[in-house]
């Protein structure tokens, strides 16, 4: 069998999906925009809907966050914060269909990540949900350390026990030593296991070989193979994919 073919760089964070997929509603179209729904508005249009413990402090930071990534750009986008009663919720109102398209997953837990810091840190929900406010899909953001200095991000599906379990797995296979590296454990798009590179070396075949090696020797701790094996950088954007059998 030949060698899985190793596709072209894209970023991790798929705002390249398109605005008619992804874009949250605008304000006057969506039944949750009530005068009786607490809000703030950032940059004139986008807003951010705030409920239960969430404060309007809270909201404007979690809204700052949101346009340093970019995804709060001036369209008219909706995302509501939740707080009290469990994990931090931010859903985001997306189009119709959005939440099944094959890189939702991946785009909105990145988003995630880079906004956790913004609403009290990790774990969060993130929710994407239709203009009626019904949940089509629920994932988990979530950051362990494994070790002193090693850290593993676990999103989509997947459970802090499945990151401990890969964090132990990566450890005993010697990859995790104390050296500060960083990996990102994906389900939910099937098993997604991603590495923060040096940069560059996302071109060097050695290194695609030694950890196309490595997620073999702990694909047991994740589920098992298939698992799609990413190479990113300290961006945490892909720089390189392709598929572990």
């Amino acid at each position: 069998m030949p060698p899985p073919a190793i596709q072209k760089s894209r970023k991790w964070m798929g705002f390249a999906l398109g605005a008619a997929l992804l874009l949250a509603l605008a304000g006057g179209e969506i039944a949750l925009n009530s005068s009786r729904d607490p809000k703030v508005t950032i940059g004139g249009h986008d807003e951010v809907y705030y409920y239960r413990r969430a404060t309007k402090e809270d909201a404007l930071q979690l809204g700052e966050a949101l346009k340093a990534t970019g995804f709060f750009n001036g369209r008219g986008t909706n995302v509501l914060l939740w707080e009290g009663g469990g994990p931090t919720t931010v859903s985001f109102v997306v189009a119709d269909g959005a939440w099944d398209h094959p890189s939702a997953i991946s785009n909105f837990t990145e988003i995630g990540r880079r906004i956790a810091h913004s609403v009290g840190g990790f774990p969060i929900q993130v929710h994407l949900i239709d203009s009626g406010r019904a949940i089509r899909k629920k994932m988990t953001v979530g950051k362990a350390t494994i070790g002193n200095k090693d850290i593993l991000y676990y999103f989509g599906t997947a459970t802090a026990a499945n990151a401990q379990a890969l964090g132990q797995a990566l450890q005993s296979a010697g990859y995790f030593a104390d050296r500060g590296f960083t990996v990102a454990l994906l389900k939910g798009e099937g098993t997604v296991i991603s590495f923060v590179v040096q940069e560059g070396s996302w071109d060097n075949p050695d290194v695609a070989a030694t950890l196309d090696r490595l997620v073999r020797q702990v694909a047991v701790s994740a589920g098992g193979l298939p698992i799609e094996l990413r190479l990113l950088n300290r961006d945490m954007e892909i720089k390189k994919e392709f598929a572990v059998r």
